[in-house]
């Protein structure tokens, strides 16, 4: 990543100095896509527009053109615009799959399998987002926790759920998604002592997500303790990833 880096801050440095007022247009452009927190809030239209001049930039390497793609395509999001979301972060894996099957390649490819998994369950198809998790988990064991928490809560599948859940909790005792996942497939089956229980003992270990914390106060509720968080817990289901998922089930207090 610093070789590539690098190259980038020459390129910029030969341009500035070869043809100062097209060099500042270029630069303005790579930050409004790149650059975010550098240039402030804008528009997703900006965004996009932005990033399609730096896709047609020479010299762009892996690691900015996938950005620039990701980016494309989180600002389709914001406008609602899915579908297309959804091919600009299809566009970023098909350019990667170009290149060499190596870790750096396997880490940019995950980063964006996971925003296009995120697309396709906000409308809804499972399948292919729980498709871009098992490659995620087969490429890097640290998203076997983000697989877990995925089948066990999208597609019902708790013997592929808990797996994943054990090789997550095995790599990093501190995988709080991997314990989301595993109290989710107790509640669900309807084991909420089991849930607090593991609860208590996750507690001791790693500090829990906020969607386990949530699943554990569920479950506690459910055993006829802490109502009084009862509308505190409601309150707080819209801030999480899966919030929609958990009304959707009916884990609500």
């Amino acid at each position: 990543m610093k070789m590539i880096w690098r190259g980038i801050t020459a390129a910029m440095l030969f341009f500035a100095i070869g043809a100062p007022g097209w060099a500042r247009t270029e630069e303005e452009t790579w930050d409004r896509c790149l650059r975010l927190d550098k240039v402030g809030p804008l528009e997703p239209d900006e965004i996009i527009e932005a990033c399609r001049i730096v896709l047609k930039m020479d010299f762009i390497p892996p690691n900015v053109r996938n950005d620039a793609f990701n980016n494309i395509g989180a600002a389709y999001m914001r406008l609602g615009k899915t579908s297309e979301g959804i091919a600009a972060f299809s566009e970023a894996l098909r350019k990667l799959r170009e290149m060499p099957d190596v870790a750096e390649v396997r880490q940019l490819g995950n980063y964006t399998r996971r925003n296009r998994a995120r697309a396709y369950f906000s409308v809804k198809q499972y399948g292919d987002a729980l498709r871009d998790y098992d490659v995620m988990a087969n490429n890097e064991a640290k998203y076997h926790s983000l697989r877990c928490v995925a089948y066990a809560l999208y597609a019902d599948d708790f013997a592929s759920a808990l797996p994943s859940c054990q090789k997550a909790i095995e790599a990093d005792k501190d995988a709080g998604d991997a314990y989301t996942g595993w109290f989710v497939v107790e509640y669900r089956q309807g084991k909420y002592a089991d849930v607090k229980a593991d609860c208590d003992l996750a507690k001791q270990k790693t500090f829990l997500s906020l969607e386990a914390t949530y699943v554990c106060v569920l479950a506690d509720i459910r055993l006829g303790n802490d109502s009084k968080k009862r509308e505190a817990l409601r309150e707080g289901l819209g801030l999480m990833e899966h919030g929609e998922r958990f009304n959707e089930l009916g884990m609500l207090p």
